[in-house]
C-alpha cells in the first residue's frame, strides 16, 4: 500500500491565503471564511479625487480649497472647515462603527464646501456678504447654499438613474 501525504483542503469561498487551517492532529479542516464586506469600500486615497470630481459636476468653485481626507477615528466629528487655511477636512472612521459610509462622507463634504462657499463667494448665492453670526454655526445663507448643492446632486443622480 502506497500512502500519499494528505494535502490540506481549501475552502473555495476563501481567499488565496485564507482558506487553509490545520487541526490538532495535523489533518486538514475547512475554516469558514471571515465575514465579507457588505459593500465595496473606496480606498481612502481615492475619496478626495472622487468627491472633487462629483463637485465639479454640480458646482465650480471660484476660490479653490484644500481637501484633507483624514483616517483618524473620531467619536462625533464628521468634518470641519478651516476658513483661514481654506481647508475642508473629512474624518473617514468612527470610533465605534468603523468606516463611515460613502453617502455620509459625501454629505459631510457638501456641508463643509457650503461653509467654504459662504465665506468665499456669497454673491454667487445672491448675498452681499457672509451670513455668519458670531455664536451661530449655520446662517440662512449657509442653509441656502447647502440646499442648492444637495438639490443639484440629487437631480444629477435622478437623471443618471433615468438613463439606465
Amino acid at each position: 500500500m502506497d500512502s500519499k501525504p494528505t494535502r490540506p483542503m481549501k475552502d473555495p469561498r476563501a481567499g488565496a491565503s485564507d482558506g487553509l487551517a490545520w487541526g490538532e492532529s495535523g489533518t486538514s479542516e475547512i475554516r469558514k471564511p471571515s465575514q465579507l464586506p457588505s459593500r465595496f469600500d473606496v480606498p481612502v486615497s481615492a475619496i478626495a479625487p472622487l468627491f472633487r470630481a462629483r463637485l465639479d459636476r454640480i458646482f465650480i468653485c471660484l476660490v479653490d480649497f484644500d481637501l484633507d481626507v483624514n483616517s483618524r477615528a473620531t467619536a462625533r466629528v464628521l468634518g470641519g472647515y478651516y476658513r483661514s487655511r481654506r481647508l475642508v477636512r473629512l474624518y473617514v472612521h468612527d470610533v465605534e462603527e468603523g468606516r463611515r459610509p460613502m453617502e455620509e462622507l459625501f454629505d459631510t463634504f457638501l456641508h463643509e464646501v457650503a461653509h467654504h462657499l459662504e465665506y468665499t463667494e456669497p454673491e454667487t448665492f445672491s448675498a452681499r456678504a457672509c451670513g455668519r453670526v458670531p455664536g451661530r454655526m449655520h446662517s440662512r445663507l449657509f442653509w441656502r447654499i447647502l440646499g442648492e448643492l444637495k438639490y443639484r446632486w440629487a437631480r444629477l443622480q435622478k437623471l443618471a438613474g433615468e438613463r439606465e
